[in-house]
């Protein structure tokens, strides 16, 4: 009965470890991340942690996708997207989707960061809005060091926001830019 259960223990073992792509995020050949269930690839600098939190409008409820890279506690790089119901979503234009965006965020950063500047871009193949929260005074006053970068992309009913919150850093860029669909 023992070595019974020790081989069934085993066997699911070996099943729920699958293969890499079953992950929520996996690295690439390239060096990059990509996450399947999220359909995208990006230049995270450190493997991307995965966490998933529950959310709810109205009765209308879904989660939150987060992957998480740090290279220490002042340098967060962060991609999280959401699946909003389709009845709320496409009676918004992107240009709606893009400013609630943006004002939401600065909205709950407020304490801390204003924003200081935001544009329509083009990133492969993709329309999205850039924007840049910087420190206020109160915050560099108490030592604060940094801002923050974000960008939001519509891609039907799901909503990416790709963000950069610490100090200046040569890979903050390469991972801004590197942001894309999986084909």
């Amino acid at each position: 009965m023992t070595k019974n259960l020790l081989l069934i223990l085993t066997i699911l073992t070996f099943l729920s470890c699958g293969n890499e792509e079953d992950k929520m995020i996996y690295k690439t050949k390239g060096g990059e991340f990509a996450s399947k269930p999220g359909n995208f690839i990006a230049d995270f600098p450190t493997e991307p942690n995965y966490s998933a939190i529950d959310n709810q409008i109205g009765l209308d409820k879904f989660q939150i996708h987060l992957f998480r890279s740090t290279l220490g506690p002042n340098k967060i790089f962060t991609i999280e997207y959401l699946d909003y119901p389709e009845y709320m979503i496409n009676s918004m234009t992107d240009a709606q989707i893009y400013s609630q965006g943006v004002t939401n965020y600065s909205n709950k950063m407020d304490k801390a960061f204003k924003l200081e500047f935001q544009k329509s871009i083009e990133q492969h193949g993709l329309s999205g809005h850039y924007f840049v929260l910087n420190l206020k005074q109160n915050a560099i006053e108490k030592g604060i060091k940094g801002h923050i970068q974000a960008t939001l992309f519509r891609k039907e009913n799901r909503v990416y926001t790709v963000t950069y919150m610490g100090k200046d850093d040569k890979n903050v860029d390469p991972f801004m830019k590197s942001f894309r669909l999986i084909k």
